[in-house]
C-alpha cells in the first residue's frame, strides 16, 4: 500500500475547521498559526475557503507570490507563511467554481508550493462539508482537525455535523474550540453571555473530545485582524482578553496533538483499526492488520464489491455491478492509500474510481471469514 507523500517536510498538518460560516474560524486560524510561531514553531497556513478567502487581509499580505510551472513561494507574516486565493485574484473579482475547480487548487497548494521544513502546517477550511474538505481529507493524512463554534445552540449543533464527517474518515479531533465565548467590558471588566456560554465545552463533554478553550467576543480582534496585525501579536499594554486567550489555546493546542499521535501509533480510541499492510498473493489481496489479524479476500470478490457510485446505484443502494461482468483474472495494478480512512485501486479492467473505506474492508473480511 503505498501513497505519494505530497509534504514530506510538514510534521502535523491541522485542519481548522466549522460546520457553518459566520463563528470566526479564519480568525481562529491566524491567531493560532501566530501563536504556535511565537512558541518557536516552523508553521505554515494554507487558506482553503477558497470561496470566502480573509487570511491574508489579517496577515497584511498584500503581494503576490512568487510563482513558477509546478513550484509557487508562499508569503511569509509574523514568522507563519501562508498562501490564498485571495492572493491571486483582484478582491473585487467573485470566485464563481465549480466544487472540482475548488478542489483541484486545494490540490495544487499542497503540492506545489514550497512549504519547506514545518511543525505545524495549519488549514482554514471553508465552512460545512464539501468537494473541499473532501479532497483534503483524501490527499492528505492529516494529523487532527480543530473544529470551532460559537455558544449558541444551533451554532454548536451544526458544528456537531461537521465533526461527525472527521470521525467518518479517520481524522481525530483534537478539540474544540469556543469563539465568541463572552463579552467582557473595556471599562469595568463585567463579563455578559451575548451568544450564551459553554455551548462549545458542553458539546466537547457529550462527544468526549477535548474542549482547547473559549475566546472572548472582544472589538480589539476586529480591528486587529482589519489592520493586518492579529490580536494574539499585540504587545504590552495593547494586549488583551482575547489575546491571552489564544497564546494559551496555542500552547494548549500543542500538547493535545501530541497526545492525538500518540493514541494514532497505539491504535487508540480515536484511530480505528486500519491495515498495517495491504497486498496481492496472485488470486487475493492480503490485509494484515493492526491488531494482529490476516484476511484474504479474492480479487474478483473485491472487484465485484466495489463501493463506489459506478458499480452501487447512489439512490437504491442496488449493486449495479455484477459477478457475470467483472472481468476474468481481474486483478489490482495499484492500491494507494487515501487520507487515514481508505485505499483507492486501480484495476486491470481499467475502474479505478472504487474508495474502500478500512470499515469496509474490514466488514468485507470478517463476512468472508463467516462464510
Amino acid at each position: 500500500m503505498a501513497q505519494q507523500d505530497l509534504l514530506p517536510l510538514v510534521k502535523n498538518t491541522i485542519a481548522v475547521s466549522s460546520g457553518k460560516g459566520g463563528v470566526g474560524k479564519s480568525t481562529v486560524a491566524v491567531n493560532l498559526a501566530i501563536g504556535l510561531a511565537q512558541n518557536g514553531a516552523k508553521v505554515g497556513l494554507l487558506d482553503a475557503d477558497v470561496y470566502g478567502p480573509s487570511v491574508p487581509k489579517m496577515l497584511d499580505g498584500v503581494s503576490k507570490p512568487k510563482a513558477e510551472p509546478g513550484k509557487i513561494t508562499p508569503l511569509e507574516k509574523y514568522g507563519v507563511k501562508f498562501i490564498s486565493m485571495a492572493l491571486f485574484t483582484d478582491q473585487n473579482t467573485p470566485v464563481i467554481w465549480r466544487g472540482p475547480m475548488a478542489s483541484r487548487l486545494i490540490q495544487q497548494f499542497i503540492s506545489e508550493v514550497e512549504w519547506g521544513e514545518l511543525d505545524y502546517l495549519l488549514v482554514d477550511m471553508p465552512p460545512g462539508t464539501g468537494d473541499v474538505q473532501l479532497t483534503l481529507v483524501q490527499t492528505v493524512p492529516l494529523t487532527g482537525a480543530v473544529v470551532v463554534t460559537t455558544p449558541q445552540e444551533v451554532a454548536v449543533d451544526i458544528t456537531t455535523r461537521g465533526l461527525k464527517m472527521f470521525e467518518q474518515v479517520n481524522v481525530p479531533i483534537i478539540g474544540i474550540i469556543e469563539n465568541m465565548s463572552y463579552f467582557l467590558c473595556p471599562h469595568c471588566d463585567k463579563r455578559t453571555d451575548v451568544f450564551r456560554h459553554g455551548g462549545g465545552e458542553k458539546a466537547a463533554g457529550t462527544l468526549s473530545v477535548p474542549f482547547l478553550g473559549g475566546v472572548p467576543l472582544d472589538p480589539a480582534l476586529a480591528l486587529a485582524g482589519d489592520a493586518g496585525n492579529p490580536v494574539v501579536n499585540l504587545k504590552g499594554s495593547k494586549r488583551t482578553a482575547s489575546s491571552e486567550a489564544f497564546a494559551k489555546i496555542s500552547s494548549e493546542l500543542v500538547a493535545h496533538i501530541e497526545r492525538v499521535k500518540d493514541k494514532s501509533g497505539k491504535n487508540g480510541e480515536n484511530v480505528r483499526i486500519a491495515p498495517k499492510e495491504v497486498k496481492g498473493d496472485g488470486s487475493n489481496m492480503v490485509i494484515e492488520w493492526e491488531d494482529g489479524l490476516t484476511s484474504k479476500i479474492p480479487f474478483e470478490e473485491l472487484r465485484v464489491k466495489c463501493p463506489c457510485a459506478t458499480c452501487v446505484d447512489e439512490t437504491t443502494g442496488q449493486r449495479v455491478i455484477t459477478p457475470d461482468r467483472i472481468q476474468a483474472g481481474v486483478s489490482p495494478q495499484a492500491v494507494n492509500q487515501v487520507g487515514r480512512y481508505a485505499v483507492q485501486i486501480k484495476w486491470s479492467d481499467g475502474h479505478d474510481t472504487g474508495i474502500y473505506s478500512y470499515n469496509y474492508l474490514r466488514e468485507l473480511s470478517e463476512s468472508l471469514a463467516k462464510s
